[in-house]
C-alpha cells in the first residue's frame, strides 16, 4: 500500500466556505427570539407569574440560602437562584440576545 498520496490528498487546501448565509438565519432567529420576549414580557400574564411564581420562588430561595447549614443544599440553592434570576428579570433575558444580535450584525461587516 502506498501511503505517500494520503498525505498530498490532506494537505491540499479546501476551497473557504462561505459562512455569510448561516450567520444570516442566525440573524434571522435572534431577531424573532428577541421579538417573542418583548411581546411577552409585556403582556399581562407574564407579569402576573414574575410576581406570584418567580419572585415569591426567588425570595423563598435566598432565604433558605441564609439559614442552610448543609454545602450540597447552599451549592443547589445557588443554581436554582441563578435560574430563578434569569426569568425573574426578562428584560436581562432580553439583553443577552440582543447582544447575540449585535456581535452577528457585526459579522456580517
Amino acid at each position: 500500500m502506498n501511503n505517500s498520496q494520503l498525505i498530498e490528498n490532506t494537505l491540499s487546501e479546501k476551497e473557504p466556505v462561505d459562512v455569510k448565509p448561516m450567520i444570516r438565519a442566525r440573524q434571522e432567529k435572534v431577531a424573532k427570539i428577541i421579538e417573542a420576549i418583548d411581546n411577552i414580557a409585556q403582556s399581562d400574564y407574564w407579569k402576573l407569574l414574575e410576581n406570584e411564581v418567580f419572585r415569591g420562588s426567588l425570595d423563598s430561595a435566598v432565604n433558605q440560602l441564609c439559614v442552610e447549614k448543609d454545602d450540597r443544599q447552599v451549592a443547589r440553592l445557588q443554581g436554582k437562584i441563578e435560574v430563578l434570576s434569569k426569568y425573574a428579570d426578562f428584560k436581562g433575558f432580553s439583553e443577552a440576545y440582543r447582544l447575540e444580535l449585535d456581535k452577528i450584525r457585526q459579522q456580517l461587516k
